[in-house]
């Protein structure tokens, strides 16, 4: 009752579950971004998700509070929305923006002429992206699920907010939970020892 595990556990639970979600779409975009888009489109979009990795926890936080947690909880038929999916699709938004913005960077330093002696062989685009571009990429977008996945565990507020704070094992992602981070922040005040003399 008292040990490690369920703290572990949901901790683990939540940033592996945010990396699940939000690897798929940050990928696709960022293969969008990287090799289909326009220069205009690219342009006006690089700025936009850039942007959306300086925005405070608290503010995503806020938002999975008053949106995500309500949603999911209407959705499912919960009786609470604040559960470890609740945190997972917080986290998952909060991830984008670094898993984007990684990847396209990785997906660009294909050399050109790899691209074009794929077309030259008769493969299309999606074969060429599939193929090479993806491949010659790998190691950059590891270090971009590494990066999500190192700021989805070391996350605060954000999963303080949503996640339901009970230190129970959760049994499924629909449970409440209580990472780390969130325990460490709720008991701040009392781990702070100031000497009054």
């Amino acid at each position: 009752i008292f040990g490690l595990i369920p703290l572990l556990l949901g901790t683990l639970l939540v940033s592996i579950g945010a990396i699940a979600l939000s690897l798929p779409f940050g990928v696709a975009v960022a293969i969008y971004m990287a090799e289909i888009a326009n220069t205009k489109t690219r342009n006006l979009l690089k700025p936009i998700i850039e942007l959306l990795a300086g925005i405070p926890s608290v503010v995503y936080g806020f938002f999975g509070l008053v949106v995500i947690v309500p949603l999911i909880q209407k959705t499912l038929d919960l009786p609470v929305g604040e559960t470890a999916f609740a945190g997972s699709v917080v986290l998952a938004i909060m991830a984008l923006p670094t898993i984007i913005t990684v990847a396209e960077d990785a997906m660009r330093t294909t050399p050109r002429a790899m691209k074009e002696a794929s077309l030259a062989l008769g493969a299309t685009q999606w074969q060429t992206i599939k193929h090479v571009v993806l491949r010659k990429a790998r190691p950059g977008m590891i270090a971009a699920v590494v990066l999500a996945l190192s700021r989805t565990l070391g996350e605060t507020i954000a999963v303080l907010m949503v996640c339901g704070n009970l230190a129970i094992v959760p049994g499924s992602v629909l449970d409440a939970c209580y990472p780390i981070p969130a325990l460490i922040a709720n008991n701040y005040g009392e781990m702070l020892s100031v000497p009054l003399y």
